[in-house]
């Protein structure tokens, strides 16, 4: 893997974040954000990088952390900054494989400084207080007492089975026989997929039912690698979350997504 390599750029003699990771790492990481939010807060504790963020229809949230050793050099003494998530994806992108990139801090001046081989990039930050607050975990406690795990890839079949027939999409568990189960109806056509114990990773079953959008899940299934074990919780009118490991295991996601009413 090749170092990430400082241009001739005017960088801060004592940064408050100074980290460099792979290039790969940080942009599947950038996409997992990029499927709900445009910008969102960015905390860099002394512990790693951690984002707790809301959509702008408060409909769905992603959590995110990637601890100090998913990185391949991590200093960070606590700030919170504001960042375009696309942007910063943008200048990411641009990284060739196996490059790393370098991520430092100017907190005075509120820029971050982007190192990719011979590319700088400083990319100006967002005040975090004009940022939508995150979900407050106390306000996160739900009545999901079915849990099951899934491939990721069968998170992606089940989104573009459903959507050849409708816009939302019934997840469900049945408790005997035990088995998960994803449901669409349109005005002619059906799919259905049904997977028992021996299809999934775990399940503990429990009977219940409920209707999402599957605009939202669609987003959400793109940045989740498809090798990926997938840990789905759901109950009855309840939203359901979407938990995976990222940065090829030391990274955590996950997502939330609130139901929807039925439709006629």
């Amino acid at each position: 893997m090749s170092e990430a390599v400082s241009p001739t750029v005017s960088l801060p003699q004592d940064p408050a974040v100074d980290a460099t990771i792979d290039a790969d790492r940080l942009d599947d990481s950038l996409a997992v954000l990029g499927a709900l939010v445009d910008e969102c807060r960015l905390e860099l504790a002394a512990d790693g990088l951690h984002v707790r963020a809301v959509d702008p229809a408060s409909v769905a949230a992603v959590s995110l952390d990637l601890p100090a050793d998913a990185f391949e050099q991590y200093a960070a003494n606590g700030e919170t900054v504001g960042v375009d998530v696309s942007r910063l994806g943008e200048v990411v992108g641009l990284a060739d494989p196996g490059d790393s990139v370098r991520l430092v801090l100017d907190a005075e001046r509120r820029r971050l400084h982007v190192l990719v081989g011979e590319l700088a990039y400083t990319l100006g930050l967002i005040d975090p207080e004009a940022i939508r607050e995150p979900l407050d975990p106390a306000e996160m406690e739900y009545d999901c007492p079915a849990e099951l795990a899934i491939a990721g890839s069968d998170v992606s079949r089940i989104v573009d089975a459903a959507e050849m027939v409708s816009t939302h999409l019934t997840l469900g568990v049945d408790a005997d026989p035990a088995a998960f189960y994803a449901e669409a109806s349109g005005d002619t056509d059906d799919v259905a997929l049904a997977f028992d114990g021996d299809d999934l990773a775990a399940l503990s079953p429990a009977a219940v039912e409920s209707l999402f959008s599957l605009d939202y899940l669609r987003e959400m299934a793109r940045p989740i690698p498809a090798d990926s074990e997938v840990t789905i919780a759901l109950g009855t009118e309840q939203p359901v979350t979407l938990g995976f490991d990222l940065a090829d295991g030391p990274g955590e996601a996950t997502f939330l997504l609130s139901p929807r009413r039925s439709v006629a």
